[in-house]
Formats: structure tokens, sequence, C-alpha cells
């Protein structure tokens, strides 16, 4: 077993998935294609039966100066060129485990997991740049198992590779994974009051912290208060970071 055939291990499929099957997710697919471009958002869809991909959006970041049609063919050797071999073996410990936690949980549960991690990639003209990935479950055999996951690829806030955790949909609690114990740890929820949310929000929108004291009602250094409380929280350094992490996160 090559290292990337490492990315299938953890799957069963037992049963395999039908050409009727694909036949049923070609409306999905569609509007998925849809969506991205007008979100212009860098997508992909993993076929774990196929090991290969079903959709890719035409979004550059993901591509890394490839075309769709060269990303395909090279299927998941195409990580292999993009991410370095560090990073990829950092990528297939996440993978192992993540699976693990798919499958301790019940079947019904396993569609609304969310896992998110950052990594380098290299573009073909040799520049690295870090990227946030996120993948959710998008299509489930009928035995629970994984069919198709979707990805989300985005320009990453994080200085370093990592930063794992998985995340149920529809709830603020999450597990981080520590890469010294090899396994995942509960932690806090994130939360922020009533008031940090309306700051955030507003501060997204480009007010000016005296502009927002001003459209509360209150001194600026309450604002600048509530401020300090959200980057904390989020452990950013700067506004931008706290709006992208908290927006690509769904806390507001």
């Amino acid at each position: 077993m090559n290292q990337i055939d490492s990315f299938f291990k953890p799957l069963k499929l037992e049963h395999p998935v039908s050409e009727a099957d694909y036949q049923r997710i070609k409306p999905y697919i569609e509007a998925l294609s849809g969506f991205s471009r007008i979100a212009n958002a860098s997508i992909y869809v993993i076929d774990y039966y196929t090991k290969n991909f079903v959709y890719i959006s035409s979004n550059p970041l993901f591509l890394c100066g490839y075309d769709i049609e060269e990303v395909k063919k090279l299927g998941y050797d195409f990580y292999a060129k993009v991410v370095s071999p560090e990073d990829l073996s950092m990528l297939l410990e996440i993978n192992e485990k993540g699976f693990e936690y798919f499958y301790s949980q019940e079947p019904n549960n396993r569609g609304s997991l969310l896992i998110s991690y950052d990594f380098n990639i290299h573009h073909k003209n040799g520049r690295k740049f870090m990227v946030n990935h996120k993948l959710t479950p998008f299509a489930l055999t009928s035995d629970g198992d994984m069919w198709l996951s979707l990805c989300l690829v985005t320009l990453s806030i994080q200085e370093k590779s990592g930063n794992a955790y998985i995340q149920q949909l529809n709830s603020l609690n999450r597990l981080e994974y520590s890469f010294n114990l090899k396994r995942w740890k509960e932690m806090p929820a994130i939360r922020f009051t009533e008031r940090e949310k309306e700051v955030l929000q507003l501060l997204a929108q480009g007010y000016t912290v005296q502009e927002i004291a001003d459209k509360l009602f209150v001194e600026m250094t309450t604002i600048k208060y509530h401020k300090g409380n959200i980057l904390n929280k989020l452990k950013v350094n700067n506004i931008m970071e706290a709006v992208y992490f908290a927006s690509v996160n769904h806390l507001i």
C-alpha cells in the first residue's frame, strides 16, 4: 500500500456503489456547481469508492495551477504533487484519527460531522501557501459508510500546519486533535455575548470603533473592551483575522 492509498485504509465500503446511485446524485452535483460559481468558492467532492474526485470547482485556489482534468486524472496522487511530505504525513494522521471518530458515532450522527485542518500546498509556479481545509460527508451508503465528502478550501490565517478539530454541525462544541497525545480532546465552545456578536458584525461591515460606539450609544472604551474580548476568545491578532475566522466557523 502506497502513502496515498493510506487515505482510504480506514474505509469499509462493503457494498458496491451502483451506477443508479451515481445517477441519483447528479442533480446535487449540478446544484453544487451552480453555488460554487456564484460564491466563487474552491469546492470539490471526494469519491471514496473510486478513490477520485467526482466534482472540482473552477476556483484556482485548490487547483494550484493545474486544470480540472489534470487533477481528476491524477486523483489522490494530486496531493503528492502539491503537499509537502511532512504535511502529507500529518494529513494521513488526521485522516486516520478522523475516521476512527467517524466510525465511533452512530450511523445517523455521522452525516453532520465536520473536520477542519490547515496545511501548506505548493502552486505549480513554486509558490507555497497555507490553506484551511474543511470536509463533511456529502453522501453516505445505506450502512452509514462514507461514500462522498464535500470539501471547502480557503486561505488560512494560521502560521503553522495542523489546528485540526471536529465539530458537529449546529453545535458549538468541538474536539481538537492533539498530535502529542494522538487523540481528540473536548474543548470549551467559543461563545460570544450578544453585544460581542453585534460589535463583530459591525466591524465586519467596515465601521470604525468610534462609529460603532456612536451607533450603539456607548463609550468608545466599551467597544474597545468588547473588541479585545473577541480577539482573545478567537486567539487572533486583529479584527480582519477575527472576522474571517468567525465567518468560516459559523460563529456569526
